[in-house]
């Protein structure tokens, strides 16, 4: 049982080391020889719970994904009026970036590293996104407007990219202080 332990323990230092490292330096930057003695560990430890480091970075993601996700939500479930529960993915934005230092997005930010669209770690990116979009229509979907046209899907798509062009706001400019007035103008979008 101890064995089992110490394994499950070995993995989790290499995957939170090279978590911090991949959104601090990127992908390419940072060597598995970087992450094994950061972590602590002979390199037979390493390959033994990661055949490659490519496949290091889409455990990273995955984990990143679950972690993120559940962030938001937890922030956005707060709220039980549906404008605020959607107004409230900004309000999540003002902790997350300031939580990390503006560093951003860690899956825009590794996407640049690959743009060959076929690459199995530009897909995890790709299913991130889409997962937010789709997180986003849901909120969308529970206030109570007009179905007339293609509204929903208008503000579904407006709510997204002015989300994620906040995010890359912030991080250039290194301050949140533009999430109020993109709060405000969703606000204005759903009233």
């Amino acid at each position: 049982m101890k064995t089992q332990h110490s394994a499950s323990s070995t993995h989790t230092k290499i995957l939170e080391t090279a978590s911090r490292l991949f959104y601090e330096q990127g992908y390419h930057l940072t060597g598995i020889n970087q992450v094994i003695a950061e972590a602590g560990i002979a390199k037979a430890s390493f390959y033994y719970h990661f055949s490659s480091k490519e496949d290091l970075c889409i455990a990273y993601l995955e984990k990143r994904h679950q972690d993120w996700f559940g962030w938001l939500r937890e922030e956005v479930e707060r709220s039980e009026e549906p404008q605020e529960r959607l107004l409230s993915l900004f309000t999540f934005l003002e902790l997350w970036l300031a939580n990390s230092d503006f560093r951003g997005c860690a899956f825009l930010n590794i996407t640049a590293e690959f743009p060959s669209p076929e690459n199995r770690i530009r897909l995890l990116v790709l299913n991130h996104k889409d997962a937010l979009q789709a997180y986003i229509a849901q909120l969308v979907d529970s206030l109570d407007i007009p179905a007339s046209g293609n509204n929903s899907a208008y503000l579904i798509n407006a709510i997204y990219l002015l989300f994620e062009g906040t995010i890359c706001k912030c991080q250039m400019y290194r301050t949140t202080e533009f999430i109020k007035n993109t709060r405000e103008t969703v606000s204005q979008l759903i009233s």
